[in-house]
This record gives C-alpha cells, sequence and structure tokens, in this order.
C-alpha cells in the first residue's frame, strides 16, 4: 500500500507539472491584468524590455567620455568575460559564495539577466556599431558591485579586462568604439540598479508565531516580507493567492498526514540521495540558480546566439523573480505549520532527510521555482519538454521525501509557478 502511494505520489506531481497553465481559479484574487491573452506565447528568443522604459532616452544620457590614458596591451586575469553565459555564472559563483537564500538568489538572477539583455536591446537600437563584449561588461558592472560591494575590487577587474578585451582581437576594436559601448551598458545597469534600490527588498517585517496556520521556528524567519518587494511584470505579489490549506482536523489533512507518515516509512537511499541532490540550500547557488544552469547548457546545446541566450534567461530571470515574490506572499498569508512540528509529536526519534527551512510550508518554494522553470524552458525548447517535467516533478517530491512538505505544499506550488509562467510567457 504504501509503494502504491509512493507511486501515486510521483503521479499526482508530474500530472501537475504537464499540465497547460491556466488561468486563476475562481478561489485567487485576480484582476483584469491577470488574464491570459489569445495570442498564445511569447518568443522567448526575441529580446524585449524589462526594467527600460525609452532606448532613445538612455542613449541621449551617454556621454562621449575620452579614452583613458595606458590600455592595457593583455587581459590582467588572463580569463575575459565575453558572453552573458560568463556574467551569469560569475553571479551564481556570488550567490553561493555569500550564502544568499532563494529568495534573494531569485532576485540577483533577474536583475543581472535583464541588465544584460536590456543592454544589448539598447545597443542594438543605437546607430552606431556596438560592442557586445564591452557592452555587456559596462551593463553588469553597477549591478554586481550593488548586489556584492565587497567583492568589487573582482569585479572590476572582471570588467575591465571585458571592456578592453576589443583591442586584442585579432583585427582590434577601435578604443573609442569600445568605450562608448562600455558607458551605453552602464548606463542601462545603474537604471537597473536605482529600481532594485527601491524594490522593497530591505524591508522589515515582525512575524507572531506562531503563525496562524501554526507554523513555527526557532530560527529568523526567512524573509516574511518578501511578498511586498517589487515584482517586474505580474502585477504584485498578491495576484494570485492559492486557496487555503485544509482545517487541521479535517479528512483532507488527515489524508495528508497519513500520506507523509506513510512515504517516509519506505525512504531508501535512491531517495534521500534525491532529496540532497535537490536541496540547494544556502551556500550554493539554490534553485533559481540550478535551474540557470541547467538553461545555460540547454542555450549552448541549442546554439543559441548572444541576444537570444540574453533574452531567454531574462525570461527565466523574471519569471523566478516573480515566482518568489507571490511564492513568500502566500506562505506568510497561510503561516501553514511543518511535517517535522506534527511529527515531533507522534515519532519524537523522528527526524527528517533534510533540514526544515525557516519559512511556513505551504506553498513549496522547490515546487513553484521548479515548475515556473520548466514551463518557461519548455517553450524556448519543446523538443525537451518531458525531461523538465521530470525534472521539475522531481524537485517537487524531493522536498516531501525529505521531509520538509505535505505533498499539497508540492502541489500547490507547481500550479502556482505555472501560473506566474504563464503570465509571463503571454505579456
Amino acid at each position: 500500500m504504501r509503494i502504491v502511494q509512493l507511486v501515486m505520489l510521483f503521479v499526482l506531481l508530474t500530472a501537475c507539472a504537464v499540465s497547460p497553465a491556466t488561468v486563476p481559479t475562481s478561489n485567487q484574487r485576480t484582476s483584469a491584468d491577470i488574464q491570459v491573452p489569445m495570442g498564445g506565447f511569447n518568443n522567448l528568443l526575441k529580446p524585449r524590455l524589462w526594467l527600460i522604459g525609452d532606448t532613445a532616452e538612455v542613449l541621449a544620457t551617454v556621454a562621449s567620455d575620452p579614452v583613458p590614458e595606458n590600455l592595457p596591451s593583455s587581459p590582467a586575469t588572463g580569463i575575459v568575460h565575453r558572453f552573458t553565459t560568463d556574467w551569469i555564472k560569475t553571479s551564481l559563483r556570488y550567490i553561493a559564495r555569500d550564502g544568499l537564500p532563494p529568495t534573494r538568489a531569485a532576485r540577483e538572477l533577474m536583475l543581472v539577466s535583464v541588465a544584460l539583455n536590456d543592454a544589448l536591446v539598447v545597443g542594438s537600437e543605437a546607430k552606431e556599431t556596438i560592442d557586445q563584449v564591452a557592452l555587456l561588461a559596462g551593463a553588469a558592472w553597477p549591478v554586481l558591485r550593488y548586489l556584492h560591494p565587497q567583492h568589487s575590487d573582482n569585479i572590476d577587474r572582471s570588467v575591465y579586462d571585458a571592456r578592453w578585451y576589443g583591442l586584442w582581437r585579432r583585427e582590434p576594436v577601435p578604443a573609442v568604439q569600445l568605450e562608448r559601448s562600455f558607458q551605453i551598458g552602464r548606463a542601462v545597469g545603474e537604471q537597473v540598479v536605482t529600481w532594485a534600490q527601491a524594490d522593497g527588498s530591505d524591508a522589515v517585517r515582525e512575524v507572531t508565531l506562531p503563525a496562524v496556520g501554526a507554523w513555527y521556528t526557532d530560527k529568523l524567519p526567512l524573509d516574511p516580507h518578501w511578498g511586498d518587494v517589487k515584482t517586474v511584470l505580474i502585477p504584485s505579489g498578491d495576484a494570485i493567492i492559492l486557496p487555503p490549506p485544509p482545517d487541521w482536523a479535517s479528512d483532507s489533512m488527515e489524508k495528508e498526514r497519513t500520506t507523509f507518515l506513510a512515504a517516509q516509512q519506505v525512504i531508501t537511499d535512491e531517495h534521500r540521495e534525491l532529496a540532497w541532490k535537490w536541496h540547494a540550500d544556502v551556500g550554493t547557488v539554490t534553485v533559481p540558480g540550478l535551474w540557470f544552469e541547467t538553461a545555460i547548457t540547454m542555450a549552448v546545446v541549442g546554439n543559441l546566439d548572444e541576444v537570444q541566450t540574453a533574452s531567454l534567461l531574462a525570461y527565466l530571470g523574471v519569471t523566478m523573480h516573480d515566482t518568489a515574490v507571490v511564492c513568500w506572499h502566500n506562505k506568510y498569508l497561510y503561516g501553514f505549520v511543518r511535517p517535522e512540528q506534527w511529527m515531533a509529536l507522534i515519532e519524537p526519534d523522528w527526524q527528517p532527510t533534510l533540514p526544515t527551512p525557516p519559512h511556513p510550508s505551504y506553498p513549496s518554494g522547490h515546487a513553484a521555482f521548479s515548475s515556473a522553470a520548466a514551463n518557461v524552458l519548455m517553450i524556448a525548447f519543446p523538443k525537451h519538454k518531458d525531461m523538465l517535467v521530470a525534472q521539475a516533478a522531481d524537485a517537487t517530491r524531493s522536498r516531501i521525501i525529505g521531509g520538509v512538505h505535505w505533498v499539497m505544499d508540492g502541489m500547490q506550488g507547481m500550479e502556482l509557478g505555472r501560473d506566474v509562467a504563464q503570465y509571463i510567457l503571454t505579456h
């Protein structure tokens, strides 16, 4: 019977992952903005502006600075950031090194990917020849320095080499062109930083514990204000409200508890390996970062050009960030109890495979991020839909296997991520 329940768990989560995205249901808060247009999905490989409003205005503000004296004759670091993916990988390294949680990792990946994408769009509309490497370096510079000021020296060195990389090509690029390209990218990056400084991510909110849904933690609650952080495209964090979790004494919740307990009693080493594979806790690239790594691999294998890659990663970044905001709004709205709190009462010696994170259980952030990412990437790479669906289902199951989520957390998280992706992909 328990084996059957585990199989059913996989089937349910996989079915949720492959279900076509839908308009939020009647028990969700909606507005005219959240409805899905009839025109179908956007072309993810066709660039668009995200945080820059007027390209002409940006170009008009870029001064024609003189070329610095004593230009370098070779790169100081020996490794030059030439592509969008190079800057994203640098961002991922800093996310892991500085121990960012998934909410802030998603925000960073959005800011960096959008700055790179928007810079390429602005540069393409300039009535002059633009060097992409210098342009991207200019866009990344202010954003990474804002996000990781403690690493400014390393960032400056990487940016400096990329800024002047054109001097060392077989056919050198004029220094004036490199400087102009860099300053256009920098202007875009500075506007992205201005947006970020006013997004509310540094706000503070007190949380009363136990929460309304009996959730409690003896640690510092993780980003309880994140549901109020500014979104990029979704109207706000409360644009999608999930149905409330069942009452603790209800038959539905009894089934949740029974299913969870049965699953925990048949966990194998293979299951534990899956749980740790997707854990991606603080100190790693986090779950949004894992999906960015997948997207980078798919972009390289798919032979996407620079503009297409930047466009894809910006779509993914916006989707990850907006998903985090909506997910965290629902988490702290319901404040629902974690399985470990219940298991401590019925089986005091039981311990979850994974450490329980310090935020409410419902819905699962891993499920929301993974469903959102899979729904974005399968539009760009439809031939890989089955693989992406399986990965999203694995990420979701891993949290239930790991003992930190109920089944309903995973299923509702996947629906939330799917709905956010649907909105991003159609607006």
